[in-house]
């Protein structure tokens, strides 16, 4: 019989048990996710910038909207004076 036999398998192949692998391996992706996620100068101003994009953009909706609304006003108003036009005695 040969030698390989009784050679331990770690020193045969150089393999780690199948747990410290796994925990290296989830080591590694926290770390380069942890790096990902890390807020650079440059990502918090590009980030400050949408925000401010985001703030005109509700801005102007809401300006919008208050248009809207008076001029739902308006014509609640003209439709009113219609109406009683209509109630008079002629």
């Amino acid at each position: 019989m040969s030698e390989d036999t009784t050679k331990d398998i770690q020193e045969k192949y150089g393999t780690q048990p199948t747990i410290e692998t796994v925990l290296e391996r989830i080591e590694a992706l926290a770390q380069e996710m942890r790096a990902g996620f890390a807020i650079t100068d440059q990502r918090l101003t590009a980030l400050e910038e949408r925000f401010d994009k985001f703030d005109v953009r509700l801005d102007r909706i809401e300006s919008e909207v208050k248009s809207t609304h008076s001029e739902m006003f308006t014509l609640r108003a003209d439709f009113k004076e219609f109406r009683s036009q209509f109630k008079q005695p002629a």
